[in-house]
């Protein structure tokens, strides 16, 4: 074999090699560009759902808890008994009652229907709170209690939701108190919603006892808040008082 014929099998030699380790290293950058890809995915993903429940679940929590508080005040406290004394009072008792429940509605609404928002990180979690949610509303639509105070139907939930969602370019939000009692003054439409609620509010501060519904309900909200704070940093175990039926 002469030197030229040598020379020429090795460099194909080499070539062929050169080819197979650069085939190789193509697949190895390939394999890790897909994996850093979908890292940056998972990271994106990630952030967006902390993003997306930080701006969903903390104003639905801040709302739970004050619709929460307000039945406690009510069942365990006498709220309505106290400010039904005068008709100024009896006048802010009604509405800012009306508006906490409202309030809440109005961002169980916005969930709805942002329903994407809700990916917890895992189906468990997305499972129960969507339990906890449907819980809160069956007590408030249940006929099964002794009388109808308080009692909201689950299409007039989602109606009184709506009408107080304000939207907005980023993101929509709810009312405030002052829009709130402005609009009850002036729109009788947006009004006629809250007609019956007002009147079991004014029954109920004359009404004996301790209502069970208010009592279940305030119990189911406070389970959701455990869920949504189970860390307690939003409110401290001191806070979290539950009412019983004794």
């Amino acid at each position: 074999m002469n030197t030229e014929l040598i020379i020429a099998s090795l460099s194909g030699a080499v070539a062929l090699v050169s080819v197979a380790y650069s085939s190789q290293a193509n697949r190895k950058n390939s394999f890790l560009r897909d994996d850093l890809d979908r890292q940056a995915a998972e990271r994106n993903r990630m952030l967006e759902r902390q993003d997306a429940m930080s701006r969903f679940r903390d104003p639905l929590l801040w709302a739970a808890f004050d619709f929460q508080s307000r039945l406690y005040n009510i069942v365990g406290q006498g709220f309505l008994r106290v400010y039904f004394v005068h008709p100024h009072d009896q006048l802010y008792a009604v509405r800012s009652t009306l508006h906490v429940l409202a309030e809440y509605l109005g961002w169980v609404e916005i969930l709805r229907r942002r329903i994407y928002f809700l990916d917890l990180g895992n189906k468990d979690a997305n499972r129960r709170i969507v339990a906890l949610l449907a819980r809160i509303g069956s007590v408030l639509n249940d006929d099964a209690y002794p009388d109808q105070h308080f009692q909201l139907f689950r299409s007039d939930q989602r109606a009184i939701g709506e009408l107080v969602i304000k939207e907005g370019e980023d993101a929509d939000s709810c009312i405030g108190y002052a829009e709130f009692c402005a609009r009850l003054e002036s729109d009788p439409g947006f009004a006629t919603w809250f007609t019956r609620l007002s009147d079991s509010i004014a029954a109920l501060a004359s009404r004996e006892g301790r209502h069970p519904r208010l009592i279940e309900l305030q119990v189911a909200l406070m389970d959701l808040i455990d869920f949504l704070d189970p860390e307690q940093e939003r409110f401290p175990q001191k806070r979290r008082f539950r009412l019983n039926h004794s």
